[in-house]
């Protein structure tokens, strides 16, 4: 690895957040969101394996996991390649984690939204704190974002608790990984499209928790461990 931890003190907690490798909605250009129609493709495997070799040699005491199945494959091919192992016990699929809920706009490609969509997606891409969503299905309107944000910052309430001078990894996804990073450094949801979060890209935070709660943020998008194929941009 390019960078090395030293065991967190007893005041500390470091996550080491990672999004899924590339999914076929990624190759084929298409929004996400919470479905969960995605699988990695065999490119996105070959990443989740190499950040899992990068990764080898750290502890991680507890692996929490979106509930989706592309941040679900991520994990195996990752801790496949990871020593030591995690031990079973020690790995949370969680809910909470999931995607970012587009109903309206999932499966869908980005520049059909774009056209079709256009004044949502100016406020999406805009105003996102501002951002509503119908859904076509139950009518029932929704801020994606700010709820996002609700669950991301509950999901750090119910965690860090439990985990005082431990490493734990997230595997996740691209908006997930913003709001947790955003809701952690108290940036607001203004800022939710400023932190880019590449396939298989590596953040860290650490958090210290002594007379207050105080957070650094040491690792933005690593992504020095793959390989050019798997470096391609992708949504």
């Amino acid at each position: 690895m390019s960078w090395k931890f030293e065991q967190p003190a007893d005041h500390e907690t470091r996550v080491i957040l990672v999004r899924h490798g590339e999914s076929t909605f990624n190759a084929q250009g298409k929004h996400q969101g919470s479905s969960d129609a995605s699988v990695l493709t065999d490119l996105g495997k070959e990443a989740a394996r190499q950040t899992g070799e990068w990764l080898s040699g750290l502890v991680i005491d507890a692996l929490y996991v979106s509930s989706l199945q592309r941040a679900q494959e991520t994990a195996s091919e990752m801790l496949s390649m990871m020593t030591p192992a995690v031990d079973l016990q020690n790995i949370h699929v969680v809910y909470q984690l999931r995607e970012i809920d587009l109903p309206a706009w999932q499966g869908r490609y980005h520049r059909q939204v774009q056209t079709d969509c256009a004044t949502d997606y100016r406020c999406w891409k805009q105003h996102p704190e501002q951002f509503v969503m119908v859904d076509p299905q139950t009518q029932h309107r929704t801020y994606p974002v700010l709820d996002l944000y609700a669950r991301s910052q509950q999901f750090w309430q119910d965690i860090l608790p439990r985990h005082q001078r431990q490493t734990l990894m997230v595997i996740s996804h691209s908006g997930t990984n913003r709001a947790l990073i955003s809701t952690a450094l108290n940036l607001p949801p203004t800022h939710y499209h400023a932190l880019k979060q590449s396939n298989c890209g590596i953040s860290v935070l650490k958090f210290s928790q002594q007379d207050e709660l105080t957070v650094q943020l040491e690792v933005l998008n690593e992504t020095g461990h793959l390989t050019a194929p798997c470096l391609k941009p992708k949504v």
